[in-house]
């Protein structure tokens, strides 16, 4: 049979454990909510020159090229935003 100060220590063992899991995981939610607010603000931050790549008439190589990167961005961006958003829900 466990000793009294033995099971009071686990106690307190457990009892720390999740204490800094639970601190642990409010930091990260609150990592992950800023993540999710720099992420937001790009398409204010960079709104000039995402506006002018629309006005591109892809008439040349540069053009293309940079609706082309602008597409796949706004495809990596709306996929990240959306993890990261559904993991917030989770909290």
């Amino acid at each position: 049979m466990a000793e009294v100060s033995d099971v009071k220590n686990e106690l307190i063992e457990i009892s720390k454990t999740i204490d800094d899991v639970g601190e642990a995981f409010s930091a990260e939610k609150t990592r992950i909510e800023a993540l999710s607010a720099q992420l937001g603000a790009l398409p204010t931050v960079h709104a000039d020159v995402l506006a002018e790549i629309d006005l591109y008439t892809p008439t040349g190589p540069f053009e293309t090229l940079a609706q082309d990167e602008k597409a796949k961005l706004t495809t990596e961006f709306v996929a990240l935003k959306a993890a990261i958003d559904a993991v917030i829900a989770e909290f």
